[in-house]
C-alpha cells in the first residue's frame, strides 16, 4: 500500500531558528541555523518513516487570506527584530529548497497559497488506498484527519488519529466530535497565532463545548433570534451580529475546503539527484556536516514519481475547477 509523508518545510526551518540546539550556527557571517535544523529534523523523519515517500510542501505569502483579513499573520513580522529574522530565514529557505532539489526530493509550491492548502487538497483527493502521515507541529492540520490520514508532531513524535479527536487525553482543548466540529470551534475561537480574532472570552475548549451543547452554532443563533434566553455574557456575545460576521470570515480563513481555485502556476519538483551541485552548494554555505551525512542519499525513483504524479493530477484538477 503506498505511503506518503507530507511536511511543511517552513515549520521545520523557522522552528529550528528558535531552538537552542541550532542557534548560533553560521558561515561567513550568514546564519545557517534554519538549514542545519531543517536537515536534522528531516533526517529524524526519514529514519522513523523509511517506508514512506517524503514530499516537501512550501508556503507562499497568502494574499487572498490577507484580502479577507489584512492583519493575517502580519503581526509576526512587525518589529525590526522580527523582520531581520524573516530576512535571514528567506535567504536560508532558498538554500534549503535548492539542496532538497539536488538530493532529488519531491517538492510542491503554489504562489499565493500556503502549504496547508496543498496538504488539504492532497488529503481530500488522493486515492484512499494511500496512507498519509502529516509531519508538522501545526494543529490546524488536524482538519485533514481521516481513516487514511494521521498527524505526527515533528517536535516529539506524538501521533494523532481521527479517532483521537474525541479523546480528551489527546485533545486538551476538545473533545471534538469530528473534523467539522474542530473547524467550527476554531472559527468561533479564532487563532491568535495567525492573528485571527475570535469571540472575546471564548477559547477553543469553550467554543467546542458551545457547539456541542447546541448542535451547531447556527442552532444557537436561531434560539437567540427566537427570543430564547441565553445565560451568560459569553453566549450572548457569541450570538451577536458581529460574532456571526467574524465567524463566517474565520471559516473562510481556516477551513481549507473554502480556499479559492489553485493558481495554475503551481510548481512540482522531482529531478534526478545531482551530487556535484549538492556538494558545491554545501561548500558555499559551509555545510560540511550536511554534505557528509547526506552523501549517497537518493529518493527511490519509481515511488517518488508515483507520488509526484498523483499530486500533479490533484493540483491540475484544483487549478481547473473549484476543489
Amino acid at each position: 500500500m503506498p505511503k506518503l509523508l507530507l511536511t511543511d518545510i517552513n515549520i521545520l526551518g523557522i522552528g529550528a531558528m528558535r531552538e537552542y540546539e541550532f542557534q548560533g550556527t553560521s558561515h561567513a557571517g550568514k546564519d545557517t541555523s534554519a538549514i542545519y535544523g531543517a536537515f536534522s529534523k528531516l533526517s529524524r523523519l526519514l529514519d522513523a518513516h523509511r517506508d514512506k515517500i517524503l514530499v516537501m510542501l512550501w508556503d507562499d505569502r497568502c494574499k487572498w487570506r490577507e484580502e479577507i483579513l489584512p492583519r493575517y499573520k502580519r503581526h509576526r513580522w512587525d518589529t525590526p527584530e522580527q523582520q531581520a529574522f524573516l530576512k535571514s530565514y528567506l535567504a536560508q529557505a532558498k538554500v534549503i529548497r535548492a539542496l532538497l532539489a539536488h538530493l532529488g526530493f519531491p517538492q510542491a509550491y503554489c504562489p499565493n497559497f500556503e502549504a496547508d492548502d496543498i496538504a488539504g487538497l492532497i488529503c481530500r483527493h488522493l486515492d484512499p488506498a494511500w496512507q498519509i502521515t502529516l509531519a508538522t507541529t501545526d494543529t490546524d492540520w488536524y482538519q485533514a484527519l481521516q481513516k487514511n490520514v494521521v498527524w505526527e508532531s515533528t517536535r516529539n513524535g506524538n501521533v494523532v488519529t481521527e479517532a483521537d479527536l474525541g479523546n480528551t487525553d489527546v485533545m486538551k482543548d476538545g473533545p471534538f466530535l469530528s473534523t467539522d466540529h474542530f473547524i467550527q470551534a476554531k472559527a468561533l475561537a479564532g487563532d491568535a497565532s495567525d492573528g485571527i480574532p475570535g469571540v472575546k472570552g471564548v477559547g477553543l475548549k469553550t467554543a467546542a463545548r458551545i457547539i456541542k451543547e447546541h448542535g451547531t452554532i447556527e442552532a444557537l443563533w436561531a434560539k437567540y433570534d427566537a427570543g430564547d434566553p441565553l445565560k451568560g455574557v459569553v453566549l450572548q456575545r457569541t450570538a451577536s451580529a458581529e460574532c456571526r460576521e467574524d465567524y463566517y470570515r474565520n471559516l473562510r480563513l481556516i477551513d481549507w475546503r473554502l480556499s479559492p481555485r489553485l493558481d495554475r502556476k503551481f510548481q512540482l519538483e522531482f529531478e534526478h539527484s545531482d551530487t556535484i551541485a549538492f556538494n558545491t552548494l554545501c561548500a558555499e554555505w559551509g555545510l560540511k556536516e550536511i554534505s557528509e551525512s547526506w552523501h549517497g542519499f537518493s529518493v527511490p525513483r519509481q515511488r517518488g514519481l508515483a507520488a509526484i504524479n498523483a499530486i500533479r493530477t490533484i493540483l491540475e484538477a484544483a487549478a481547473s475547477s473549484r476543489a
